[in-house]
């Protein structure tokens, strides 16, 4: 009996500390999780906006302004005590170029695709390579 006592609170204690553990591990990539889900936001606006054919040139503006913001937060987010390796610093130009490509947004929804399009063949890209 006291041997089964023994096992159960081992077993207890060891659940526990896997769960503090896990949920350490989590917080450490909160930041550079919290930055692509607000990335991935604003992507979706744009692609919606487009797919509604209400494409308005304040509001794409807006969202591609943040994406801009956002992709300078990609690096610091993901090796906040590194250089990130050459392949990683490769789509985060092609990033950018993309997004300096799309500024100013076009009005016009048939322009915009396009842009839309290309940045979100970049996202797809490196998160194929690094998720």
């Amino acid at each position: 009996m006291r041997n089964l006592i023994l096992l159960l609170i081992g077993l207890f204690l060891g659940a526990m500390g896997a769960t503090v553990v896990s949920n350490t591990l989590q917080q450490r990539s909160a930041y550079a999780r919290g930055a692509m889900n607000v990335m991935q936001h604003h992507y979706v606006s744009l692609r919606e906006d487009i797919r509604a054919r209400r494409c308005d040139a304040n509001r794409s503006a807006f969202a591609i302004a943040q994406l801009r913001a956002l992709s300078a937060e990609i690096a610091p987010s993901t090796h906040p005590d590194s250089t990130p390796e050459a392949p990683f610093r490769e789509f985060l130009q092609r990033l950018d170029s993309e997004l300096a490509a799309a500024t100013p947004p076009p009005a016009k929804c048939a322009e915009l695709a396009p842009l839309v399009q290309k940045i979100g063949k970049v996202c797809d890209d490196c998160h194929q390579q690094y998720r």
